[in-house]
């Protein structure tokens, strides 16, 4: 048990790794830092669309689905009225506390996508444990993007490294969350693994259609692009190679 949360933190610790690659470096220019936004919707987009819907809708159909995906998104909606209402942006005129949010916004959904996929390495081990090893792996391989990109709106906002690395180090800590969790219930139920993943989905897809793509548009359309291609890339690599 406890080895396997072991393993579990080792994976999660991949996100405060992501977001130490984007603090120690020199100096990012804001074109870069556009890139890295556009990289950060690539990654996410091709998570959901890869991996979350497809896992979701094999656990528990489209009857668990559709609820999940509306409630990730709703909690999001909500949380972007309290933030905002909570960190006004109309007399900021630099746009710190706009990347603030987003990186607040990523933070929560790759937090929330997380716990499924701590649910997920508990209930591969419990079938066999080779396959909870590999799956906490393609794990730890695809939390250093999705650190990099929770860290990079935040250093755009003017986030101290400490605060970056501290917010993904908490991130880090929900997948051995889930996997203990799995680990306690044992059986985790399909339908429970199934509303959790189109939960996520949901969640992310929001913060990409609605604050990562559209920063990223209004900053440089063709870095934009570039990024969410290379984004996507490195996901589908991670992918195949994983599969």
């Amino acid at each position: 048990m406890w080895i396997l949360i072991g393993i579990s933190f080792l994976a999660g610790m991949s996100t405060p790794l992501g977001g130490l690659i984007v603090v120690t470096a020199r100096r990012l220019s804001r074109r870069s830092l556009t890139a890295l936004l556009g990289m950060a919707a690539g990654i996410m987009l091709t998570v959901v669309v890869a991996e979350l819907i497809p896992a979701s809708l094999k656990a528990g159909g489209h009857t668990l689905f559709w609820p999940g995906v509306a409630g990730g998104w709703l909690l999001m909606w909500g949380l972007k009225r309290v933030v905002k209402a909570a960190l006004p942006t109309q007399h900021d005129t630099s746009g710190t506390n706009a990347y603030l949010n987003m990186g607040l916004f990523i933070a929560i959904a790759i937090a929330i996508h997380d716990l499924p996929e701590g649910l997920a390495i508990g209930a591969g081990q419990a079938v066999e444990p080779r396959i909870g090893l590999m799956i906490a792996l393609a794990i730890a391989l695809h939390n250093i993007p999705e650190g990099m990109s929770v860290a990079a709106p935040m250093r755009m906002g003017g986030a101290s490294r400490s605060r970056i690395l501290f917010t993904t180090f908490l991130i880090g800590l929900v997948t051995p969350l889930g996997t203990a969790i799995a680990i306690l219930l044992t059986h985790v139920a399909n339908a429970f693994i199934a509303l959790s993943l189109a939960f996520a989905s949901g969640a992310m897809a929001f913060v990409v259609a609605q604050n990562i793509l559209p920063e990223a548009w209004r900053a440089d359309k063709r870095i934009a692009i570039i990024g969410t291609s290379v984004g996507s890339v490195l996901m589908m690599a991670i992918e195949w190679w994983h599969g």
